[in-house]
């Protein structure tokens, strides 16, 4: 079980949201809170749909910056308390835990000159707060020098402004795991600057609620911000269930594609064992087999670019593998922007994973549903049945 914080720098783009959605499908996540969204609650509800969680508190961007949303999935106890341009608090309680606790998402200004006023924010929420008490989030500030590389040093009264805040609220930083670095301003040579802005902090009530709490740092390519996993309590591993063929939406942009299904349907085979169910599995394995000839395992090359931009990104390095970490952000960008793998549902008018929750949408897959379930059959007698055991029987049977 884990919550998410992740400064998306805008859900505009279908890259943002896609890779948003597998970072949320690979973990077991409460909350997931995302700042800096550029969105407003219409965009942020079809996201919403996409990664399942259904619930939440959405505060609308400011024109084209800001906004900011806290997720959870239906049957979450969750208590909203407050919000602001800044922050969302709200209260959660689990069903396996005796004692609620309170979270906070938080946002600091990229103004300096209104950073005082958020620390003011923050003590405020102290004072009205559960005895349990994590925040999370981009500050937009640093607590020591060396939360800084490259540049010009931090200002010294910066630091300390944001350091004292956080004792007077009894908030200490539950450190991490993973690179140093949150946040890169993506320049090569003497501009380069790598700072940890992002950062969760608890109480000592709230660490002795959860003590397995971790927090891991992550490299997310759409975004020159990583996203904060805080892992809650270690879980049971899930068992790998048993992989679901889907044909892909990209294989039919490939000439060969239909060669292929043609040779394996085998349209003039006609004995009467080679029945529909047999033609779709020899398509099943041809296609497979054929996949892996011309595109080889896009997901797992894309996996170890994955995996080598956080190795390079663990090393917290200014200059070096600055151009090979620029390099696999981009090549790791291009390949989710052309995997169009996942849009199967969403065919030629939705091709892209950032569309919008329109009613014609919505309208359009629940006809495509309709249109594809067999809700009654006639037998050989020429009789409609319209039970579904003996609708399948029938299928199975002729075909």
């Amino acid at each position: 079980m884990s919550l998410f914080a992740w400064n998306c720098r805008g859900l505009g783009t279908s890259l943002a949201v896609r890779t948003l959605t597998d970072a949320v499908k690979e973990k077991d996540s409460l909350l997931v809170f995302l700042s800096e969204t550029k969105a407003g609650v219409s965009r942020i509800k079809g996201i919403q749909n996409k990664i399942n969680f259904t619930q939440g508190i959405v505060v609308s961007s400011d024109g084209r910056s800001r906004g900011l949303a806290l997720l959870w999935r239906e049957g979450t106890e969750v208590t909203f308390k407050s919000y602001s341009h800044s922050h969302i608090d709200v209260v959660v309680r689990e069903e396996s835990a005796t004692t609620p606790w309170r979270a906070t998402g938080f946002c600091g200004h990229p103004d300096v000159g209104k950073r005082l006023l958020l620390w003011q924010l923050l003590e405020t929420l102290r004072d009205h707060c559960s005895p349990s008490w994590v925040v999370f989030g981009d500050f937009n500030e640093i607590t020591h020098q060396d939360e800084k590389i490259g540049w010009m040093k931090r200002d010294v009264n910066q630091m300390k402004g944001f350091k004292e805040c956080l004792s007077r609220c009894c908030l200490f930083d539950l450190g991490f795991v993973g690179q140093h670095f949150t946040w890169c301003n993506g320049r090569l040579g003497d501009h380069r600057t790598l700072l940890r802005l992002d950062h969760v902090v608890a109480n000592a009530s709230w660490s002795e609620l959860f003590q397995e709490a971790r927090v891991h740092h992550c490299s997310m390519s759409s975004s020159d911000h990583c996203l904060l996993v805080l892992i809650l309590k270690n879980g049971q591993p899930k068992k790998l269930g048993r992989k679901r063929f889907l044909f892909k939406a990209m294989w039919v942009r490939e000439p060969g594609c239909r060669e292929v299904v043609e040779g394996a349907w085998d349209l003039y085979r006609g004995d009467a064992d080679y029945k529909i169910t047999s033609r779709l599995k020899n398509c099943q394995v041809s296609l497979q087999s054929w996949n892996w000839r011309v595109f080889g395992n896009v997901n797992q090359i894309l996996k170890k670019k994955q995996d080598r931009l956080q190795q390079l990104e663990n090393l917290s390095k200014l200059h070096e593998n600055a151009e090979e970490i620029q390099g696999l952000r981009k090549e790791i960008n291009e390949m989710l922007v052309k995997e169009i793998m996942c849009s199967q549902r969403s065919r030629a008018l939705w091709i892209k994973w950032g569309d919008r929750n329109t009613k014609f949408f919505h309208a359009t897959a629940s006809q495509r549903r309709q249109r594809n379930r067999i809700g009654s059959i006639q037998n050989a007698s020429e009789e409609w049945q319209e039970n579904q055991e003996v609708v399948e029987g029938i299928i199975l049977r002729v075909f």
